[in-house]
């Protein structure tokens, strides 16, 4: 892996970059890691670094709205949720389009990580060196964003949307920050106590459901496969598509559902890889819809849950779509959007084709399924 970065390009004109430190997410090394690893690298390698630390919560999305946009990338050294607030504030920008395709580098410090697991893949995707190699040696990737409406506010995502017990899990594991990964484990063995329904409708614009069909498409985009060709934007945000939230011809997910969660990274978590077809820029937005099955199944769900193993399960109703509605029936619990707590209201999501950019060692997510 550390070969594949190295051999991507000769190093050239020094980069210049903004480094955003967040003290406080994760397991709070941050700093830490900043000072003993990445800064080094970045001053060996002659680049030319803008250092900040962020300082209250919406920082990063401050600092998104108002930045300078000559930099050759925005380094992230914190958890996912700085690139959330990044992301949210380049759609705030005065030139949003320009802003939301400045190249971004997740340098993995928080507890999660899941964009770093998907650029580097799992053995190395918490290496903090490693990613700030691939700062500097990486490429540009496009990347799929999500629109989605809420009431009368617009945000973008970038990882996942959750609810019922997965955002149960993350939402309400919170207080565990400190224990990384582990958090997750505890907080699905926490929720087998009540095994609660997730009392919802789902409407879903599909393109496809085949689960054969899915993996074929993933064969087929290999890590080296440039990517197809980009979508045009304007200067603005494109407007909303479907402000009046499911269409008539979108179909309607049925049954007794457990937790819906859609996004595009494989891996959520280093013990789970919840989409391992996706693809971090074909148009589509992936969607898990689990259905409600007893506390046995869910157990034994777990084993294999870092390979993706539980995709295969017919309880899981898997979809590939370019939008989907959905409605709480009930307004307790949570919902998740790239981990951050989200009012229990109904929302919408559309896909924006490759509106955003990561920095990465290839052109797709370091995944094999």
């Amino acid at each position: 892996m550390i070969d594949d970065i190295r051999n991507k390009a000769a190093i050239g004109d020094p980069k210049r970059f903004l480094v955003l430190v967040n003290p406080v997410g994760g397991q709070g090394k941050a700093i830490r890691y900043y000072n003993e690893k990445v800064f080094p690298i970045l001053r060996a390698s002659g680049c030319k670094i803008d250092f900040q630390m962020l300082e209250y919560k919406l920082h990063a999305y401050d600092i998104g709205k108002e930045m300078q946009l000559d930099y050759d990338g925005v380094l992230c050294v914190s958890g996912d949720g700085a690139i959330h607030e990044v992301l949210n504030g380049f759609m705030k920008h005065q030139t949003p389009i320009k802003a939301l395709q400045m190249p971004l580098c997740p340098i993995p410090a928080g507890s999660g990580n899941s964009l770093s697991l998907c650029l580097l893949g799992l053995e190395d995707g918490c290496n903090i060196s490693l990613a700030t190699l691939n700062a500097i040696k990486g490429n540009p990737m496009p990347l799929d964003l999500f629109s989605i409406v809420q009431g009368n506010k617009r945000t973008l995502s970038y990882l996942t949307q959750a609810t019922g017990l997965m955002a149960d899990l993350d939402i309400g594991t919170e207080g565990m920050r400190w224990l990384g990964d582990t958090r997750f484990v505890i907080g699905y063995v926490r929720s087998l106590i009540t095994n609660s329904p997730c009392p919802c409708e789902i409407y879903v614009k599909i393109d496809e459901d085949n689960k054969d069909e899915m993996i074929k498409q993933l064969r087929e985009r290999k890590l080296d496969s440039p990517v197809p060709s980009l979508p045009q934007y304007g200067e603005e945000l494109p407007p909303v598509q479907y402000p009046n939230g499911a269409e008539p011809d979108w179909e309607k997910v049925s049954g007794d559902i457990s937790y819906l969660y859609a996004g595009q990274v494989p891996w959520v978590s280093r013990d789970l890889k919840q989409f391992p077809v996706s693809i971090p820029n074909d148009g589509y937005i992936d969607i898990a819809a689990q259905l409600n099955v007893s506390r046995f199944q869910k157990i034994k769900a777990m084993d294999g849950a870092e390979n993706g193993k539980m995709f295969y399960d017919q309880s899981l109703k898997y979809y590939k779509a370019k939008a989907y509605h959905y409605k709480p029936l009930r307004t307790d619990g949570y919902i998740s959007i790239d981990g951050e707590n989200s009012p229990v209201l109904p929302f919408t999501v559309e896909v924006l084709p490759c509106l955003a950019r990561v920095i990465s060692p290839y052109y797709t997510w370091n995944n094999n399924f």
